[in-house]
């Protein structure tokens, strides 16, 4: 049997799914995170913005604006998803997202050199997903780990039952706990993706004792300069942070700020805080930093210049009967959404290959999407594959070839990768 003849292959159809009436419902507008002002102007918009697989049971597609405070300069996403909307548009996410590979061994590293690890001593993971973060430390601390999706502390309850993890689900705002008040509390790469930042820092500072350590990461503007087209305002993003946005959270929920590091490999600005002395002020106004408008202008410029060497990449890729994108997740959107290469090939025939077995069988965009297996002994005469990724893209490139995909059939976007 001819295995190509066997694959569903398929023209995309962008309007062929997800047209459920409760589109509605996955956002709504707000005022600004940080100051609460309504008063913003937009800085960047995707319309019909899909995350993930195709849905038949619920739309899973939004209008995705970024904008800008007026007040404070605070950038964020709005509309903001609802709380049903990230039950909806997130649901596949957990496999996604993930912290880079050697990412975690840094990460301790400077936990124990700040004095974090020692014995006896409590840290709170929170967004610990299913704790593997937390597996990581040592044994003769006590590893705590907070995370709104039930599912996988479950996963984790029952992956890492031998490394006395105590799990607590719930809300970052609202989460119950009555133990004692951690010595560290760890927030890396969450706080970027919560709605409301200050009340999960006010609420942090409540389970907290006087000498608590609060460790964040957050990606910020001013290292936001990236090929990746996916770009700095990422849609999974909902409150896009600068020194000074970040500073204004820490200062409104009674944190005061005593180290701050950028990552020199990656978009990562790390801090370490401490509950303020002085009573929590209600009544602190943010103030903000005009710079941070010279700084969305300069990397709005430089995105822009980079979208445009994408898409002389893209153009390499001539016209085939069969197209293979490989890669079902968020960058696969995004190659929709900002370049034209799906109206370029709109002739052509495609599927999806993801090595995340929650989305096969699933579809994206009306397009099939298949274990890499499949690429086993396919004829390539008249097919390309495109590498849809970017942190991934060399590992993709490696896998393919191992398969048996001629390298003169494999298309990369990017000629390096800067990790952003």
């Amino acid at each position: 049997m001819d295995i190509n003849n066997a694959i569903g292959w398929s023209k995309i159809d962008a309007f062929s799914v997800n047209r459920s009436k409760d589109i509605n419902n996955l956002t709504h507008l707000r005022s600004c995170p940080i100051c609460g002002s309504k008063d913003h102007k937009p800085i960047h918009e995707l319309s019909n913005f899909q995350f993930y697989c195709d849905s038949i049971k619920s739309s899973k597609r939004v209008t995705v604006r970024q904008v800008s405070c007026q007040n404070c300069f605070a950038l964020y996403l709005n509309p903001c998803y609802s709380d049903y909307g990230f039950k909806i548009l997130m649901e596949e996410a957990g496999r996604s997202f993930g912290s880079s590979e050697g990412r975690p061994k840094e990460q301790i590293e400077w936990l124990k050199n700040h004095g974090a690890l020692i014995k006896g001593n409590s840290l709170m993971d929170v967004g610990c997903y299913e704790g593997e973060f937390l597996a990581q430390l040592p044994d003769n601390i006590l590893k705590l780990g907070v995370d709104i999706d039930l599912p996988a502390i479950e996963r984790g309850e029952l992956k890492f039952n031998n490394k006395d993890i105590e799990f607590f689900h719930g809300d970052f705002e609202t989460f119950q706990f009555s133990g004692s008040k951690p010595d560290t509390i760890t927030m890396f790469h969450v706080l970027e993706h919560l709605p409301r930042p200050v009340d999960v820092l006010k609420k942090l500072h409540s389970v907290s004792q006087s000498t608590t350590n609060l460790v964040v990461e957050v990606p910020i503007l001013e290292n936001s300069l990236t090929n990746d087209i996916c770009g700095f305002f990422g849609a999974h993003h909902t409150t896009h942070f600068s020194k000074k946005s970040l500073d204004n959270c820490l200062q409104m929920s009674g944190w005061e700020l005593k180290e701050a590091f950028e990552h020199p490999e990656y978009n990562g600005y790390r801090i370490l805080a401490r509950p303020r002395k002085a009573k929590l002020d209600n009544n602190i106004f943010p103030i903000g930093d005009p710079n941070d408008i010279d700084l969305v202008n300069e990397y709005l410029e430089n995105w822009f210049e980079e979208l445009s060497i994408a898409e002389e990449h893209l153009k390499i890729v001539k016209p085939n009967s069969n197209i293979i994108i490989w890669g079902g997740g968020m960058h696969t959107e995004f190659l929709y959404q900002n370049t034209s290469f799906f109206n370029e090939n709109k002739n052509s025939n495609f599927i999806i290959v993801d090595s995340d077995e929650s989305k096969h069988d699933k579809t994206w965009r009306g397009l099939n999407i298949y274990s890499p297996l499949v690429l086993n002994n396919l004829n390539f005469k008249n097919t390309a594959l495109v590498v849809s990724s970017y942190g991934g893209q060399e590992s993709i490139i490696l896998a393919a070839k191992k398969i048996g995909v001629p390298e003169d059939r494999i298309f990369k976007i990017y000629d390096e990768i800067r990790i952003c």
